[in-house]
């Protein structure tokens, strides 16, 4: 479990892909479509969900589906960074292709900590896009790129 937010590393693959479904995609997140995403049963979904809830990172009403809070968001993002900046590496230092990138990401992304991938980002020169051409999230402890100054993983709410 993430010791600064509590989530932990499952609760954290379902923030981020209700982030990328619900708000880059604009989809309704549903516990079907969780479910069939995550290969598992509803019922277990359900538990996830109901625990995000209790969290304050969703809102979910049942047989309707679920909607990130703005700390579920923040979160999200936060979590999607690592992610990103992550694949930024493995292309560029690694010469992995953008889906080898994803995947190799998305075994070690959670475990990663923000100083670290901060470090990576400043070497990079701040991206704002990973290999995939999503927005890497700004962090207010990470300072660089054009302005001179990054806003926070809730800047855009």
């Amino acid at each position: 479990m993430d010791v600064e937010t509590g989530v932990t590393r499952r609760e954290g693959r379902y923030l981020m892909f209700m982030y990328r479904r619900g708000i880059e995609e604009g989809r309704r997140i549903t516990t079907t479509l969780l479910a069939r995403s995550f290969q598992v049963n509803p019922a277990t979904v359900t538990g996830i969900l109901r625990r995000l809830a209790e969290k304050e990172l969703i809102e979910y009403t049942r047989y309707y589906g679920a909607e990130l809070t703005e700390k579920g968001v923040a979160e999200a993002r936060r979590l999607l960074r690592k992610h990103r900046i992550l694949e930024v590496l493995f292309v560029n230092f690694l010469g992995y292709d953008a889906e080898r990138a994803c995947e190799e990401a998305s075994k070690i992304d959670y475990y990663c900590s923000m100083d670290l991938i901060n470090s990576i980002c400043r070497a990079y020169g701040h991206p704002r896009t990973c290999p995939c051409n999503k927005e890497i999230f700004r962090d207010p402890t990470c300072i660089g790129g054009e302005d001179g100054a990054n806003g926070d993983f809730s800047d855009h709410l």
